[in-house]
C-alpha cells in the first residue's frame, strides 16, 4: 500500500476533494489532540502537531476543537434567543 493513503471505506483521498479546512489530516490531528489524558499531553501534541502540519492547518484544527464551546456562547446569545422565539411564533 501505498505511504500515507488514507482509506475511507472503498474511496482513497484521491476519490474526495476534501475541502482545506477538512482534510484527514485535519480531523485525525484534532482527535490527536482531543485524546489526550493530560492538559500537559495537550500542550505537547499541540507544540508537536503545528510543526509538523505548520500554521493554517494548525488554525482549522484548533477551530475544531473550539466548535463546541461556541455553539454553546452562540446558544445562551440574545439574537440566538430572539431567532428561536420568532421562528416559534411563524410555526404556530
Amino acid at each position: 500500500m501505498i505511504k500515507n493513503m488514507h482509506k475511507l471505506g472503498n474511496l482513497t483521498r484521491d476519490d474526495i476533494n476534501f475541502p482545506e479546512h477538512l482534510t484527514p489530516e485535519i480531523v485525525h490531528t484534532a482527535l490527536f489532540i482531543h485524546n489526550a489524558p493530560t492538559k500537559q499531553d495537550t500542550t505537547k501534541r499541540v507544540e508537536h502537531s503545528n510543526k509538523l502540519i505548520g500554521e493554517r492547518a494548525m488554525t482549522y484544527v484548533m477551530a475544531l476543537l473550539i466548535l463546541p464551546m461556541l455553539m454553546d456562547n452562540l446558544q445562551q446569545s440574545k439574537e440566538y434567543t430572539d431567532f428561536i422565539a420568532s421562528k416559534k411564533k411563524t410555526i404556530n
